[in-house]
Formats: structure tokens, sequence, C-alpha cells
């Protein structure tokens, strides 16, 4: 026993020295083990800093860069970072041609504050930038992309992180200032993650999204109740809160790709309401959210869709035209035009009947705005409904509707009298009034116009809705173009529009004139007015809904027009010039996208310039060689008469394409005679050749 026990005890002291020599060496280890800097790990070279600490190392010291010691640095950091700046050059190269210098310097600040920040980069953060797109799960996943275009792997049996890796990175790389009240709280914010195909959106990014549409684009066409909240949307119409996402998407900085695959999801969902819908007369947030439930908020989408439809290079490819169709046509068939009145929705809540009235009023509202900027009839119903809504209130009134979009119903509802009006005669082929009835009836038209203006004036006109007003006005004193026709176009060289213009055939001279001056005035006055928008809030324009950059557009064709004519000198050149350079301004910063159609209308205005400006000054040399007199008008004609209040647009586009067809043929030409020039001067030297050697 004694033995035992004296065995036990020597195996429990010798158990003890072994721990206590372990201890030992570990901490001599410990204090053996040397850590390099930050610096000196990036450049794998040695370092001194455990000797010369709390000093900087020799390495550090010598190139005057901050000496960090980081026991968990790896130089994983440094590939991941260079593979974010990488990726964030790219989106900046994609997306920094539309801006000017200041925002572009602005933008260089903010990303490198973001890229050098230190803490953008911690241990958590690198593992999810370096995540796989797919994890191997007994289901199948589905690869989705957040808001800035990095992949996220999902799948049904995992729950959904509420954050993608360069939200992680960068709170927020919008650098435009709010300039809008139209903010949401936090709980109309909220919002579960939603997909769509193989886009993914987290709680965060939807948020940033409708705050961005709220704040941004909500003001000019205040058709969705945004009071309802992001999540109580997408119950009613998951339809209209992918719209609302997609607009959001237009000006977000580095979303050009989750834009554009957005944007095809977006149309098949409004294609499958338009052929297949399911209709829902009183739409609730308590049914299941089904994509091609056709509602009073499916219209709702359409309008938004409408104003500010896919970015396309070209006014053909335009979808404004037919989206606006569908939305009203959808309207009646869902009832939104007796909303107020019929049986079938006694059931309805008031709240619910706000919606549909509202609703109806834009669908009217945007489809006249339409068609006068494209020179088409509208689809239109101004039905006691809407003119009973958009009278000032009064205490019995139990219709809500805001007071902007009121102003736009009685503007868009002149817009349809001009129409109605103007272009009423069955007997003519252009459906234009006689020339007899024209001049008195512009005038009725401009003194209501004028007392539209001072209603309009006394219950606080805004920006926007001036905007609208003062393109209304335009649109009326076009009419005064329609009196003047080209006199013989193509006599000259066989020619179009090199000729001299002439309204000495219709006896209109001074009338006419009066009313082109007239017109002059009001669009320099209108892109005046776009121009100091743009001054006050140098972002807004940035939001323009497409109608309203092709409104600044129409507008300088006409000054550019004028200017370059025989009314040269009646009216204020000076004041047009710098509206037309600041049309050309306006449109190129509207621009999202290179060579989308505001960016190709800014060049196009610089084409239509140097045109007109040729052919005034060849007008003038051939007045002066024919007698020194200026007898005849100049280009105060059209030949483009089938778009009512914009033929004179569609008309210098037509002169502009004309013109462009002309010099390419003369070019064609040249070459051609040169060519041939050059194959007979080859034909006669070898015929002399073999002369020579006959001899």
């Amino acid at each position: 026993m004694e033995g035992r026990s004296d065995s036990v005890a020597t195996s429990q002291s010798g158990s003890e020295m072994s721990h206590s020599e372990t201890r030992n060496r570990t901490g001599m280890n410990a204090r053996k083990r040397k850590f390099a800097c930050v610096e000196c790990r990036q450049q794998k070279s040695k370092c001194d800093a455990h000797e010369r600490a709390p000093e900087p190392c020799t390495k550090c010291a010598k190139k005057n860069v901050p000496c960090i010691l980081k026991r968990d640095f790896r130089r994983t950091y440094k590939r991941a970072r260079n593979e974010a700046i990488e990726k964030r050059f790219k989106e900046l190269t994609r997306t920094l041609t539309n801006l000017t210098s200041d925002e572009i310097l602005k933008k260089i600040e903010e990303e490198q504050e973001i890229v050098l920040d230190n803490s953008n980069f911690t241990k958590e953060k690198v593992k999810q930038l370096r995540k796989s797109a797919f994890e191997t799960t007994e289901i199948e996943p589905r690869s989705y992309k957040t808001l800035r275009g990095e992949p996220i792997s999902y799948s049904t049996n995992r729950k959904h992180t509420d954050s993608s890796p360069l939200t992680l990175l960068s709170s927020s790389t919008n650098f435009d200032p709010v300039h809008s009240t139209n903010v949401m709280t936090d709980d109309q914010l909220k919002c579960l993650p939603k997909s769509l195909g193989d886009v993914y959106l987290s709680s965060s990014d939807i948020a940033e999204l409708f705050q961005e549409f709220a704040t941004k684009y909500h003001q000019f066409l205040p058709v969705v109740d945004l009071s309802k909240g992001a999540e109580r949307i997408y119950h009613l119409s998951p339809c209209l809160f992918w719209v609302i996402l997609l607009i959001g998407l237009r000006r977000k900085f580095g979303a050009t790709d989750l834009m554009a695959r957005l944007s095809v999801l977006v149309k098949s969902v409004l294609s499958e309401i338009t052929i297949s819908p399911i209709i829902r007369y009183t739409p609730s947030d308590k049914d299941e959210p089904v994509l091609n439930v056709a509602s009073v908020y499916s219209v709702q989408a359409f309008l938004l869709y409408t104003f500010w439809p896919p970015l396309t290079s070209s006014l053909s490819a335009d979808t404004s035209w037919n989206t606006i169709g569908t939305a009203m046509f959808q309207a009646l068939r869902v009832g939104l035009n007796c909303a107020g009145f019929s049986k079938e929705y006694a059931s309805a809540n008031s709240e619910l009947v706000n919606e549909q009235i509202r609703t109806w009023i834009c669908c009217n509202v945007v489809s006249q705005t339409v068609a006068s900027s494209f020179g088409f009839p509208a689809y239109v119903s101004f039905d006691y409904l809407v003119i009973s809504s958009i009278r000032v209130p009064n205490s019995k009134s139990q219709v809500d509707i805001p007071n902007e979009l009121r102003q736009m119903a009685q503007i868009a509802r002149f817009e349809n009298q001009i129409v109605n009006t103007m272009n009423s005669t069955p007997a003519s082929v252009t459906g234009m009034v006689s020339q007899e009835e024209k001049q008195p009836l512009l005038h009725v038209l401009n003194q209501q116009l004028s007392q539209l203006e001072i209603s309009l004036e006394e219950n606080n006109l805004d920006d926007i809705r001036k905007f609208l007003l003062l393109v209304a006005k335009v649109h009326l004193l076009t009419y005064y173009f329609t009196d003047v026709t080209s006199q013989s176009a193509g006599k000259s060289n066989g020619n179009i529009y090199e000729g001299s213009y002439s309204i000495m055939e219709l006896d209109t001279s001074f009338e006419t004139k009066r009313g082109l001056v007239k017109v002059y005035n009001a669009a320099v006055n209108f892109l005046i007015h776009a121009n100091s928008m743009w001054e006050h809030d140098p972002t807004i324009i940035k939001y323009f809904p497409g109608l309203f950059v092709l409104n600044i557009w129409q507008s300088a064709c006409i000054i550019s027009k004028l200017i370059h004519s025989s009314l040269h000198s009646m009216l204020d050149v000076n004041s047009g010039k710098k509206a037309y350079n600041n049309a050309i301004s306006l449109t190129f910063n509207a621009s999202v996208l290179k060579y989308d159609m505001a960016y190709r209308s800014s060049g196009i205005m610089r084409s239509i310039w140097s045109l007109f400006a040729n052919m005034y000054d060849a007008w003038k040399n051939d007045q002066k060689e024919g007698g020194g007199r200026l007898n005849n008008d100049f280009n105060l004609g059209i030949t483009i008469k089938s778009r009512m209040s914009v033929n004179v647009f569609f008309d210098c586009l037509y002169i502009l394409k004309e013109k462009c067809g002309m010099a390419k043929l003369e070019r064609e030409t040249k070459v051609s005679t040169a060519y041939n020039v050059d194959e007979e001067e080859e034909e006669d030297e070898d015929e002399e050749k073999k002369k020579k050697k006959k001899n």
C-alpha cells in the first residue's frame, strides 16, 4: 500500500511538473512571438515594430505612414479591398458620363472616403464580400442580387439576411439632397425582403428606394397614397410595389445592371395584367398578393410607368402612348369612372372611393399630357365625376384630392379644350378650323388661359404645376404656325426647304406674325422657368418625367426656328439664344444613361441650330443678290400638320432628316463622280500607252 501511494504521489508530482513546464514554454513562446505591423504584412517585408514599440517601425517611419499592429490581420483584406475598388471603378465609369464637373468631384471625394475607411473592411464584411453566390442545401438554391448588384445566396429553408454586401460597405451612395417634404416615416418604410425573378431586395434596400421615390418622384404625380407604407402597398398590388422600386432605381448610383434586369421583369408583369388580368373591384391587403391582379392600384402602376417609361434612344420606341391607353382601358374595366355613385362600390369604404376617384383623375391628366406632347388624340373622359372633383373643395366635399392634382386636372382639361376647339372640323383634311374662325378662337382661348392662370396663382401654384401651365400656353399659341405654308418648296436646286417662305398667299400677315412673336416669347418664358427650377434645386432635373424633357425640347425648336426666320429683327434674340443654351444643358443633365433620348436630344438641338443658321444665311445672301431687299418671308411655314399643337417640333425633325438625307446624297454623288473621273483618266492613259507601243 505504501509503495502504491508513493507511485501515485510520484505520478501526481510528475504531472504537475509537466503542466508547469508546458505553461512556462507557452509563456516563453508568447514572449518570443513577434508581430509585424499592417503595412509590413501587406508588403511582405521584415518589421522591427516589436523592438521599437511604441515608436513606429523603421519602414513606416521612412514612409511616414501610420504603424498599426493588428493581431487578426490577414492579407485577404487587401485582395477583397482591391476587388471592391475595381468594382466601384467600373460602376463609376458607367455613371459619371452624364454628371457635371462639380458632381464628379463630389462623387470622387465620397468614394475615396468610403474606400480609404478601414472600418469598411472588417473580418465579417470581408467574409460577406467573398461569400459564394450559391450554397449547397437540400433544396436547390436560387441566386438573387442586391440593390447594388452583389450576389447573395438564398434558399427556401434559410432566412434572408437584412443587409447586402455593398450596403455594409457603404450605407448610402446617394449624393442628392432631399428637396421635398414627402418623407416617409420609419414605420411606413418597414417591409420584409422581397424577390422577383432573380432580383432580391433587402428591407434596407426597399426602404431606401421607397424614400427615394417619395422625396424625388412623387411630387410630379401624387397618385399613390404612400402613407399606406411599403409592406401594405405590396399586399394590395405587387405590380405597383415593383414599379415604384424600378423608378427609384433610375438615379441610384451603381444600380444600372439591377435596373435593367428589373425593368424586363416589370414589363412581363404589366404584360400579364394586360393580357390575362384577375379583376378586383375592391382590393384589400388581406387578399393574397398576385402579380396579375387588375385593380385601382395596378392602374396607378401603369400611370407611373407612363410618366417614367423605360429608357430608349428614340421617340418611336417610347412606350408612353401605349401604356396610358392600357391604363385608361383598365380604369374603365375596374369601374373607376363610376366609383362615386355606382352600386358596385356600396360596400367599399370612403378610403377606397377616394383612391379610385383620385386615380381616375390622374388617368385623365396623364392621358392628356401624353397626347399633347406627342400630338395624338387623347384617351380622356372629363366627365362630371372629374369636373366636380377638381373644383375648389368646400366643407361638404368628401373627396380628398391633393391641391396639386386639382391644378394638374384643370390644366389638362384646358389642353383638351384647345384640341376640341381647334381640331373640330370634320370637313377639313387635318381637322383644323377654317382660317376665318381660327384667329377669334385663339383670342378667346388665350383669354380663358389668362383667367385660369390667375385662378391657379391664387391657390398656391408651385413650380411643377406652373411648368405645365406654361407648356399649355406654348401649345395654344403654336397654332399660329398652321396659318403659314411654304412657298414652292423645292424650287431652288430641287432641294426641299431651300426656297423662301411666304404667308402672303393666306392673307394673314399681321395677325399671324404677331401670334408668332407671342409663341416665341411664351417658349422663352417657359425655358426660363424650367432653368430657374434647376437653379433653385440643381437635382430636380434628374428626376423629370420623360414628357417634361420632351416639352423642353419642343419649345427649344420653336425658338430656333423663329430666330432664324424673317422675324429675326422683331424678336429678343439674346434672350432666345440664352434660353436655347439652357435647354441643351437641361436635357443633357436629365439624361439617365448615355445615348438615351434626353442625351440625344441635346445633341440634336445643336444640329438643328446649325442647320437653321446655315439656311438663314443662305436666304439672306439670295435676297441681297436679288436686289438687296428682303421681300419674302422665310422659315415661317410648316409642312407637318398632323400633330396638332406640336406640329412645329416634328416639322423641325422632318427638315433635319431631309437635309441630312440630301447632304448624304450630295456626298455620295461627289464620290461617285470622282470615281468615274478617275476611271476615265485611267482609260485615257491606257489608250495613250497602247498608241505609243504601236508607234
